[in-house]
């Protein structure tokens, strides 16, 4: 019994193996082994030792050189040539006829010169014309109260013109007092008797004396 199934496990093991043969035959056509295809390449000495190639030496910086500023040339200021006067042209004048005089015409007169008379009324008069001028004087004499109450005494001479046209002119003090009230007052009164002056067919001029006396 034994030995019948060992032959039929034989026998089953044979026609297995027969089967797959086939296919263990056609993997291995088809799977082959890839081997691996090593180049042969020549390899160089310069490979092998890799020698540093130099360095470039860099060129030495050369020195910079300085630019110094173009100078301009002077320019030379040339004197201006002055201008030669041009000479006027004469302008032609002409000759204005001469004046002629009729035989029969006569020379115009000669304009009579301001004749004036110079009085000095220093006392009485018997002139009409003095003597109403010293009355208006004395009837208009100011004696300021200050100079009074001071005690202040004094002569002015003043001058004066009454011209023919009964206008006082040049009313000027010829010798003053030691006191300015006094002076001013004696302007004041020919002023204020200037109104009551006679007219008079010459210009005069008049000097007179004011006195200012405490009696």
């Amino acid at each position: 019994m034994t030995r019948v199934l060992e032959s039929s496990k034989i026998q089953s093991f044979c026609l297995t193996s027969m089967l797959f043969i086939p296919f263990i035959w056609f993997g291995l056509n088809i799977l082959k082994p890839i081997v691996p295809s090593i180049s042969t390449q020549s390899i160089s000495l310069n490979q092998i030792i890799q020698i540093p190639a130099p360095k470039p030496v860099a060129p030495a910086p050369k020195p910079i050189e300085k630019i110094e500023p173009i100078q301009k040339p002077k320019e030379i200021i040339k004197p201006k040539p002055t201008p030669k006067p041009i000479p006027a042209k004469p302008v032609p004048t002409k000759a204005k006829p001469a004046k002629t005089t009729p035989i029969n015409s006569q020379p115009a007169p000669a304009q009579q010169t301001q004749q004036i008379e110079s009085f000095n009324i220093s006392s009485a008069t018997n002139h009409p014309v003095l003597a109403a001028i010293k009355s208006a004087i004395n009837k208009n004499h100011i004696y300021p109260r200050a100079a009074k109450r001071l005690k202040q005494q004094g002569e002015v001479l003043v001058e004066f013109i009454w011209t023919k046209d009964m206008e006082l002119k040049g009313l000027k003090i010829l010798k003053a007092s030691k006191h300015k009230a006094l002076n001013d007052a004696a302007i004041a009164t020919i002023t204020a008797a200037a109104k009551s002056f006679p007219k008079h067919d010459k210009t005069m001029q008049i000097q007179i004396p004011l006195v200012y006396k405490i009696n």
